[in-house]
């Protein structure tokens, strides 16, 4: 029987194979273990990039929508600022709607939502610019309002010294048309028979007997009177029957101071001197019927006002 001795066989060793396999593992756990931290690194980033837009997307419409608040604020303030902005309308419609489209918009960029900050901010610098002019104007009317005022209390106690200037020349006027008219005087009424004597000569004879009288003689003076303007002066007279009734004839009339139209017998015009007396003014009268028997009351008229009477009695 032959005797071997085996050999050991050279090669690989088990042992470094073994520490390879342990290396390559450990390679590939430290890449991996690298890999995950990046990309845990990258979603941390990635999702604070989106809690950071969604932060600034929340934000913006926060502002955005205090902007539209103190927009309505304005709004409703006053008429006079809803008139100013309607005049800028166009403009802030237009800022409004961009801002719009970019704060309903989900995916919006960080670019867009901080232009649409840009935009909220100038629409807040225009409304702040239309608040200085609605101020202006508000002082501006108030001011107005109190030079109307002003001028309203100017404007009554004008009104106020005029009706007491136009008072006082009433009053004056009516003081020199009152001592403007005339006073009679010197009054003499005579009832007259008027006989024929043989030759048919005309004779006057007074009498106090109606069925006896022709007509009436009425004969009076005016006194002298400083304030009456020089020129013909046209007196009424008035010849009132006893049954109360004025003797007259187609209607005439005349207004008194009152207004009030009366009846008048006959006129008389006067030639008159300023501050002279006129004496021994005369007129008739003859019925067209007798006398008849009472109280026949003479009274003379001047610019509307009584200015002296007398009475006769027949029997």
């Amino acid at each position: 029987m032959e005797n071997t001795t085996h050999e050991p066989r050279k090669g690989i060793s088990l042992h470094w194979i073994y520490l390879g396999i342990i290396g390559l593992l450990l390679a590939a756990g430290i890449y991996l273990f690298v890999n995950k931290n990046k990309e845990e690194d990258k979603n941390e980033l990635l999702t604070e990039q989106v809690e950071t837009i969604s932060t600034d997307k929340e934000s913006i419409e926060t502002d955005y929508n205090a902007a539209l608040a103190r927009l309505d604020e304005m709004k409703n303030e006053s008429v006079q600022m809803d008139s100013l902005l309607n005049t800028k309308s166009s403009e802030v419609e237009e800022l409004k709607s961009k801002i719009n489209a970019i704060v309903k918009n989900k995916n919006a960029t960080d670019a867009e939502l901080k232009e649409a900050g840009k935009m909220i901010r100038e629409l807040n610098s225009k409304m702040t610019a239309y608040q200085q002019q609605i101020l202006a104007l508000k002082n501006e009317n108030i001011q107005l309002t109190e030079d109307k005022k002003q001028l309203t209390v100017e404007k009554e106690e004008v009104t106020a010294q005029k009706e007491n200037l136009q008072t006082e020349k009433a009053v004056l006027e009516k003081t020199v048309e009152l001592g403007s008219v005339l006073h009679a005087s010197g009054f003499k009424l005579e009832m007259i028979n008027a006989k024929k004597n043989l030759v048919g000569q005309e004779k006057e004879v007074t009498t106090a007997k109606a069925k006896k009288a022709d007509l009436m003689r009425v004969s009076f003076d005016l006194d002298d009177n400083r304030i009456s303007e020089s020129g013909e002066k046209i007196l009424y007279i008035v010849i009132k029957m006893p049954n109360g009734k004025v003797a007259t004839s187609n209607g005439n009339v005349f207004k008194l101071t009152e207004g009030n139209e009366m009846d008048y017998t006959t006129t008389k015009i006067i030639p008159y001197r300023k501050g002279e007396k006129v004496q021994g003014i005369t007129t008739e009268w003859r019925p067209n019927t007798n006398f008849e028997p009472g109280n026949y009351i003479v009274e003379v008229y001047h610019q509307g006002y009584k200015i002296g009477a007398q009475k006769v009695t027949l029997k």
